[in-house]
């Protein structure tokens, strides 16, 4: 009995933590149809689509696609069928609570800076998780704080490394580690490098010669060059992907000037870039474009927070996509409250503000897969990709719309969360109380 007692108590925590087994199998086979499909691939826009998942994966997509006789059927009709949400440049799963502030991590050992991987941060436990999935997110991408000075007051040019990670069930949430190195262009970046926009950018170059240097010989390398450099050994073997263009920085730079500086500096380094923040992004689109650099923005980024956002707006957005800028969004400090919901909500309103739909819907899927190398296996429902799929009751840019189905490499996801389950518990107390 008591054993029988504890397994219920056991069983109970678990679907209050929102932790409950997956309810699909990965093998099983599951037929989506009548839903409206926006595929945001080849299939194009399917009023009434038919999409089949087999063993974790998309295997067709079409309106005439036959249904296998062995399929589990999900009626969507009157509903609509996306990919999976991407949450890109974010602390989700890195902390327990959302409160104030950046609620990311970040290394400050003064030899440990490019190196810091946030990917051994996260917890596949954290309540975040589970009300992200139920915003329709299935996929992360994570980022280190953005660099300051490390605990004995050195520079420290680089936060660390973004990585990928799904949402999924279980401990095994890795899809790609070290997909950018984290650095800041910016105020905060100056004052690392010693005050300055112009020893920020030199001492960068210094690094990525080094970075080269060592990459060529590491056993000839002459050590001592690292005693009057403002980098490790250790991280400079983690620069050497992006010295050699395989690895692209994610840079934190909000002002115009800030923009080209470091567009430029790329350009002559020959490295890969994205753009993350970029509130003045909107006065030097055709600059961003023409060097096919894609920007991380905050959509909801309208007032001078600091003065390197002094011209920020909500345009930004759609100026920076009608100038061919492939963009994505990321959630505001200063809303961090709403870490979960932002994504599509962010998205949202940048449709009010010029952006369209289809855009807009582009920027929290397929955009942020390809900018962080992820778009072979997501973004889009296409034949031979992971199956994330999210089936919508209305329009998902829209506060109206929830998520009635997300399903994750093939597996659909309860829609559950500790959270919501501690509220269904009370809320009848409270209303009872309230009644007296």
């Amino acid at each position: 009995m008591r054993g029988g007692r504890l397994l219920r108590r056991l069983a109970a925590a678990l679907m209050l933590a929102g932790l409950g087994l997956p309810t699909v199998a990965a093998a099983e086979t599951v037929a989506v149809v009548n839903a409206r499909v926006v595929s945001l691939g080849a299939a194009g826009d399917l009023q009434r689509g038919v999409v089949i998942v087999r063993d974790g994966r998309i295997a067709a997509v079409g309106r005439d696609v036959l249904v296998p006789p062995d399929a589990r059927v999900i009626d969507g009709a009157g509903m609509i069928l996306t990919p999976g949400l991407v949450a890109a440049v974010t602390p989700l799963g890195l902390n327990d609570t959302i409160g104030s502030g950046w609620g990311g991590l970040g290394s400050t050992a003064p030899d440990l800076g490019a190196g810091f991987d946030v990917l051994a941060d996260v917890n596949p436990n954290s309540p975040q998780i589970p009300e992200a999935r139920i915003e329709g997110v299935t996929r992360a991408v994570l980022s280190p704080n953005a660099p300051g000075r490390s605990a004995d007051g050195s520079a420290r040019l680089f936060g660390g490394q973004a990585s990928v990670i799904h949402l999924g069930q279980g401990y095994e949430l890795t899809i790609r580690s070290g997909a950018a190195v984290v650095m800041n262009a910016g105020a905060q970046g100056a004052s690392a490098a010693g005050g300055g926009r112009g020893a920020l950018l030199t001492r960068l170059g210094q690094v990525l010669d080094l970075a080269r240097a060592y990459d060529r010989n590491p056993r000839a390398f002459d050590r001592a060059r690292l005693d009057h450099a403002p980098i490790s050994e250790l991280d400079l073997q983690a620069l050497i992907p992006v010295a050699r263009g395989e690895r692209p920085l994610l840079v934190e730079v909000e002002r115009a000037s800030d923009i080209v500086n470091i567009l430029n500096f790329a350009q002559r380094q020959e490295v890969k870039l994205i753009l993350s923040g970029a509130a003045e992004g909107w006065m030097v689109a055709d600059r961003i474009a023409a060097a096919g650099v894609p920007v991380v923005l905050n959509g909801e980024d309208n007032q001078a927070f600091t003065f390197d956002s002094l011209n920020a707006t909500y345009d930004n957005a759609a100026v920076l996509s009608r100038a061919g800028v492939r963009i994505a969004f990321k959630p505001s400090i200063a809303r961090i409250v709403f870490l979960i919901r932002t994504p599509r909500f962010i998205a949202g309103r940048a449709v009010r503000h010029g952006l369209s739909w289809k855009e807009a819907l582009e920027a929290v899927t397929i955009n942020p897969a390809v900018i962080f190398g992820f778009a072979d296996r997501f973004g889009s429902i296409e034949p031979g990709k992971d199956a994330d799929l999210v089936l919508w009751s209305g329009d998902p840019l829209e506060t109206s719309s929830v998520a009635r189905m997300v399903m994750i490499q093939g597996i659909e996801q309860p829609l559950t969360a500790r959270n919501r389950a501690l509220r269904d518990r009370y809320i009848g107390r409270l209303s009872a109380r309230d009644d007296q």
